[in-house]
C-alpha cells in the first residue's frame, strides 16, 4: 500500500476559506443565546435583591425651607468712613455656619421633649445645651449627647441657589413631620446665631472705644480746669491770641497732633478688632479680597465635608481629603488674618510715629512761643487743649451712636422666604432609580459573565483557531443548522433521518460544506486519492457520524462506488440514518455468523453506496477490528470500491480507532465549534500521531462564524439563479 503524505489541500474553486477570522457580533450573539439562562438568573436575582431593599429600607424624608441672605447688609462696623467695606460673597460662609454644634445644640434645645426623645432616643433632661461654662470653658458632651449633635448635622444641609441670594435649608429624617419641625428649628437657630456672632464681634470694639472715650472726657475736663487756674493765677482775661504768629503756627500744631491722635486712635480701633480673630469682622472692616476668597473656598469645603459625612462615613477617602483641604484653608486665614493685623499694626505704628514728630513740632514750637509770650503761650495753649479735647470727644460720642444702630441693623441679613412643610413622598429610597439600575447591572453581570465564561473555555470556536492551535489543515467548515432550516428541509422518502441533508436539500449551504469536504480529501493527494478514510472525533456528539453519512453520499454523487462501514462497535448510530437493520452486520462477519456479502446494504436512492451496519454488540471490539482478517476484508473492499469510509468510535472515549487509523490511507478529524475543548483536539494529533496515522485535516463541524456572509448565502445555488 503507497504511503500517502499529509498535503494541505487546494481550495476548491468558488469556496475560499478566509485566512483570519475575529470575533464578529454573531459570536457575541451566540454566546449570549447560549448563556441565556445564566443571564436571566443574575438579572431576576438583581432585579429580587432591589426589591427586598426597597421594600425593607426605611423611607427617608426631607424637609426644606428657604431663606434669602443679603450680603449687602453686612460689613460696617460704623466707626468712620475708613471702616465702610462693600458687598462681598458671604453666602458660602453663612453656609458653613450651618454646620456649626451651637446651631445644632439651639435647634435641639428647641424641640419639645416628645420630639426630642423621638429623634435622639433618650430624655431632652439628660441633654446639656450649654456651648461653655462660667469660665468660658468648652462644656463636654457624653457620647449619646454628642452622637445626637452629630445625627442632627449629618441630616441637615444648605446648599445656594445658584444665582440667587437664596439658600434652601432641608432635613433628612425617617419621620416627615419630625423633619419639617427641625428644617425649621435649623433655620431659626442659625438666623439667632448668626446674629449673635454679627453682633457680639462689633460690641467688642465699641466696648474699648467707650474706655477711651472715658480718657478723653477727663482730658477735657482737665483742660479746661487748666484753663480756669491759668487765667486766675496770671490774671488773664479775654486775652487774644489770634495776631501772635507764634501763636497761629502753634495753634495749627496742635490741630495737626489732634488729628494724628484720632488717627491713631482708629487705628488702634483697627488693630483691637483684628486681634479678635473674627474673619468675618477682618473681611467687613478691610477689602482684602484673598480673605474674601479663602473664606468662600472654606465654606464650599466645610458643605462638601458635611454632604460626604452624611452620605458615606466619618472612614470615606474624599472625606479625609476634604477635611485635610479645609485644615489647609483655615490654616491659610489664619494666616491671612496675621497679615492683615500686622499691616494694621504698621498702620498703627506709622500713625503713633506721625504723632510724635508733630508732638515734637509741637513742643519746638510751644518753647518759641513761651519764648515770645509765656503767659500768652500757655493760655493759648490750654484754650486749644480744651477745644481739640471737646472736638475729639464730640466726634467719637457720634461715631459710637451710629456704630451701636448700624451693628444692630448690619447684623440681620437673613430673611425667612419659605417655612419647610411635611414632605408627603420619601425622597429616599428611588425604587424606580433603583430597580432600572438593578435590571442593568443583571442584565450586564450575566451578558459579562456569559461572554468571560465563553472566552475562557477553552472550546474551538473560528477556523483560525482551530488551524493555529493544532497546525491541521482544514477540510471544512460546516456551518450550523438553526430551527428554520431544519424545517425547511423535506425528509427522504426511504425514510432517511433528516441527518442526510446531502439528499434532503442537496442545494444547501450544508451540503455544498461536504462537496468541499470530498473535493479538500480528494485533492489532498492528487496523484493518488486516499480511497480508504477513517472519519473519527475526539468526543461524542461532535458531528462525526453525520460527517461520514453525507461524505459518503456526495461521493456517491459523483458517480464513485462507495462503501460505508459503521465500526462503532459499541454505540452505532447509522443503519438509523440510512434506515437499515442493524441485526447483522461486521460483528457477525467477524464471528463468522455471516459472510461479507450477506452484510452488505445498498441505499435505495443512490445504487453505487452500499453500508455495512456493525451488527450486534461484542465482547472486545478492539481487538475484533485490529485483528487480521478485518484487515483482509478491508483490502478486499478496496479492490471492489472506488471508496471505503469508516466512521469509529471517538479516539478519546475508547481506543477502539487506533487500529483503524493505522491501516486507513487517510484520517478526517471532526471538531464541533463551541464544543470541543482545543487540549482534546491536541491530544487526539498526539494519539494519532504515535500510531503513525495520515490525518490528512480536519472539518469544523455546527460553525456560526460568518455564516450570513457566506458566498452562497441560504441557497447554495441562489448565486446562479
Amino acid at each position: 500500500m503507497p504511503q500517502l503524505q499529509p498535503v494541505q489541500p487546494l481550495p476548491p474553486s468558488g469556496h475560499d476559506i478566509p485566512e483570519a477570522e475575529g470575533t464578529s457580533f454573531a459570536d457575541l450573539f451566540r454566546a449570549i443565546a447560549k448563556g441565556k439562562w445564566f443571564i436571566l438568573i443574575c438579572t431576576v436575582i438583581c432585579v429580587v435583591a432591589s426589591i427586598i431593599y426597597t421594600s425593607t429600607t426605611t423611607p427617608i424624608y426631607e424637609a426644606a425651607g428657604t431663606v434669602r441672605i443679603d450680603p449687602s447688609r453686612s460689613g460696617s462696623l460704623g466707626l468712620t468712613d475708613a471702616l465702610m467695606g462693600g458687598d462681598s460673597d458671604v453666602i458660602p460662609t453663612e453656609i458653613g455656619m450651618l454646620g456649626s454644634d451651637q446651631v445644632a445644640l439651639a435647634a435641639l434645645e428647641m424641640l419639645t421633649p416628645e420630639e426630642f426623645q423621638q429623634f435622639a432616643g433618650f430624655p431632652k433632661s439628660e441633654m446639656s445645651f450649654s456651648e461653655e461654662d462660667a469660665q468660658q470653658r468648652p462644656v463636654p458632651l457624653t457620647p449619646r449627647q454628642a452622637g445626637a449633635v452629630d445625627r442632627f448635622k449629618g441630616s441637615v444641609k444648605a446648599s445656594q441657589v445658584a444665582g440667587t441670594q437664596l439658600v434652601t435649608i432641608s432635613f433628612r429624617g425617617p419621620n416627615p413631620k419630625l423633619a419639617a419641625v427641625l428644617a425649621n428649628h435649623a433655620v431659626d437657630a442659625f438666623m439667632r446665631k448668626d446674629f449673635e456672632s454679627r453682633y457680639s464681634s462689633v460690641a467688642q470694639v465699641q466696648n474699648w472705644l467707650s474706655a477711651k472715650m472715658q480718657d478723653l472726657r477727663n482730658r477735657a475736663a482737665d483742660a479746661q480746669s487748666k484753663l480756669v487756674q491759668f487765667q486766675e493765677s496770671n490774671n488773664l482775661v479775654g486775652t487774644d491770641p489770634t495776631n501772635n504768629t507764634e501763636m497761629d503756627r502753634l495753634r495749627d500744631l496742635n490741630s495737626d497732633v489732634t488729628k494724628a491722635e484720632g488717627d491713631r486712635i482708629v487705628k488702634e480701633a483697627l488693630v483691637r478688632a483684628a486681634q479678635t480673630g473674627d474673619p468675618a469682622v477682618l473681611a467687613s472692616m478691610t477689602t482684602d479680597p484673598n480673605l474674601t476668597a479663602l473664606q468662600a473656598t472654606e465654606a464650599a469645603l466645610y458643605t462638601q465635608a458635611v454632604q460626604l459625612e452624611a452620605k458615606f462615613g466619618e472612614n470615606y477617602p474624599p472625606l479625609i481629603e476634604t477635611r485635610s483641604q479645609l485644615a489647609k484653608v483655615r490654616l491659610e486665614i489664619k494666616n491671612n488674618i496675621s497679615i492683615i493685623t500686622s499691616r494694621l499694626q504698621q498702620d498703627l505704628s506709622a500713625s503713633k510715629n506721625t504723632e510724635d514728630m508733630l508732638r515734637q513740632a509741637y513742643e519746638k514750637a510751644l518753647t518759641q512761643a513761651y519764648a515770645l509770650n509765656r503767659k500768652q503761650a500757655d493760655y493759648a495753649v490750654l484754650v486749644a487743649e480744651g477745644g481739640s479735647s471737646r472736638d475729639l470727644y464730640n466726634t467719637l460720642e457720634y461715631k459710637l451712636q451710629q456704630a451701636t444702630v448700624n451693628a444692630g441693623l448690619n447684623a440681620i441679613n437673613t430673611m425667612i422666604v419659605d417655612r419647610a412643610r411635611t414632605p408627603t413622598v420619601p425622597i429616599l429610597p428611588k425604587k424606580g432609580l433603583i430597580l432600572v439600575s438593578a435590571l442593568i447591572l443583571g442584565l450586564a453581570a450575566g451578558v459579562g459573565a456569559a461572554l468571560l465564561k465563553e472566552a475562557m473555555g477553552g472550546e474551538i470556536q473560528t477556523l483560525a483557531q482551530l488551524e493555529s492551535s493544532t497546525g491541521l489543515a482544514s477540510l471544512a467548515i460546516v456551518p450550523h443548522m438553526d430551527v428554520s432550516d431544519r424545517k425547511s428541509q423535506t425528509a427522504p422518502a426511504t425514510g432517511q433521518t433528516k441527518r442526510l441533508v446531502t439528499i434532503s436539500d442537496p442545494r444547501s449551504r450544508y451540503a455544498e460544506a461536504y462537496r468541499t469536504l470530498r473535493n479538500s480529501v480528494l485533492l489532498s493527494s492528487i496523484d493518488n486519492p486516499p480511497r480508504i478514510v477513517l472519519i473519527s472525533s475526539s468526543l461524542p456528539r461532535e458531528g462525526k457520524s453525520s460527517t461520514s453519512i453525507n461524505y459518503a453520499v456526495v461521493l456517491a454523487q459523483k458517480g464513485a462506488r462507495v462503501l460505508v462501514l459503521d465500526a462503532d462497535l459499541r454505540r452505532p448510530r447509522l443503519h438509523v440514518d440510512f434506515n437499515v437493520s442493524n441485526v447483522n452486520g461486521i460483528s457477525d462477519w467477524l464471528i463468522d455468523r455471516a459472510d461479507s456479502t450477506s452484510v452488505i446494504s445498498p441505499i435505495e436512492d443512490l445504487p453505487n453506496l452500499h453500508f455495512i451496519p456493525s451488527g450486534p454488540s461484542t465482547a472486545f471490539p478492539g481487538e475484533a477490528l485490529a485483528s487480521q482478517k478485518f484487515q483482509m476484508l478491508l483490502e478486499q473492499w478496496k479492490g471492489e470500491y472506488d471508496n471505503v469510509l469508516i466512521d469509529s468510535a471517538p479516539l478519546l472515549v475508547v481506543s477502539d480507532s487506533l487500529p483503524l487509523a493505522r491501516i486507513a490511507d487517510a484520517t478526517v478529524l471532526v471538531v464541533r465549534a463551541g464544543f470541543t475543548p482545543e487540549s482534546a483536539v491536541k491530544r487526539v494529533k498526539s494519539i494519532l500521531l504515535r500510531a503513525h496515522a495520515r490525518i490528512v485535516g480536519v472539518v469544523l463541524n455546527d460553525s456560526t462564524i460568518g455564516q450570513d456572509t457566506g458566498y452562497y448565502g441560504k441557497n447554495s445555488y441562489g448565486y446562479y439563479e
